[in-house]
């Protein structure tokens, strides 16, 4: 497996360690992220120096979105540019926490 999940206290921080990133691995964390169905992600995928697309990564980003879960992607400044700027995507780790704390701080907002 290509993944590394390290749980942290309120998310999930996974990271994949391969330079190129395809369906196949979207596949893979599909089924890493229904092992963690009520967590909130952030996946790093700073290694990733290739996508070979991005469609179904940011169509299963979304469904995550649209559950009510934070679902950030870390990638290079230099991939950004691939993905729907709708959607949480930053260059680095403190970024994906910073937004993960405001969405954090946005849901609890929504329940009172």
């Amino acid at each position: 497996m290509s993944f590394k999940v390290e749980p942290k206290t309120s998310f999930l921080h996974i990271k994949y360690g391969e330079d190129v990133f395809s369906d196949a691995q979207v596949d893979e964390l599909q089924a890493l992220v229904t092992k963690h169905a009520d967590a909130h992600i952030i996946l790093n995928l700073t290694r990733v120096e290739e996508f070979e697309d991005t469609e179904a990564l940011q169509d299963f980003q979304v469904e995550r979105l649209d559950e009510n879960f934070s679902f950030i992607v870390i990638v290079r400044e230099s991939l950004m540019n691939l993905f729907d700027e709708d959607l949480p995507i930053v260059p680095t780790y403190q970024e994906a926490e910073d937004f993960f704390d405001m969405d954090e701080m946005q849901r609890k907002l929504l329940e009172e």
